[in-house]
């Protein structure tokens, strides 16, 4: 099976789904920013979950400091993941005050510590040396690549760590 076809349709999916939510304008532009951030991140985790269990040649899963061998190690850490930014990009974009922005804020700070913090300390030690790779199909290097993480995996959860965690005391 190609995996990163795998991964295009769900994340396709779920894209759709997104758009079909932000239509109602009930979102913030600061939840519009960290749906946005989770929505990436499920996407880029999207094919693992399922991976981990069918495919018994699969090397294993690394997404920041969450690492797991190959098997239901992989869909459960993978499939943690999957299902935190998956549920947090829709809160993002259907709540502006509420508790259920709690969800939103934990998942940021728990992306913040497994993927936002080994890419900015990545990025300090060496900018050229960061890529973002995508199974064995797409490889982006140096420091076109720790742009595009940054902008992708430390931006929108630092933005959704601060706004849910203020949005979510208000009820």
């Amino acid at each position: 099976m190609n995996w990163l076809n795998f991964a295009l349709v769900v994340a396709g999916m779920l894209v759709a789904l997104w758009a079909v939510v932000l239509r109602r304008r009930r979102w913030s532009w600061q939840g519009l920013i960290v749906g946005l951030g989770c929505l990436v991140t499920a996407g880029l985790n999207s094919a693992a979950p399922v991976r981990g269990l069918l495919d018994p040649n699969y090397a294993g899963y690394t997404f920041g400091l969450a690492h797991s061998e190959k098997g239901v190690g992989v869909t459960l850490v993978a499939g943690a993941i999957w299902l935190a930014c998956v549920a947090s990009a829709f809160i993002a974009v259907t709540r502006t005050r509420g508790r259920a922005l709690w969800v939103v804020a934990a998942t940021s700070a728990a992306m913040l510590l497994i993927i936002g913090w080994p890419t900015v300390a990545a990025e300090l030690a060496d900018p050229s040396s960061n890529s973002i790779e995508l199974g064995e199909y797409l490889t982006i290097p140096g420091l076109l690549g720790s742009a595009i993480l940054i902008g992708l995996v430390v931006v929108p959860f630092v933005i959704g760590l601060v706004w849910a965690s203020r949005a979510a005391r208000q009820t």
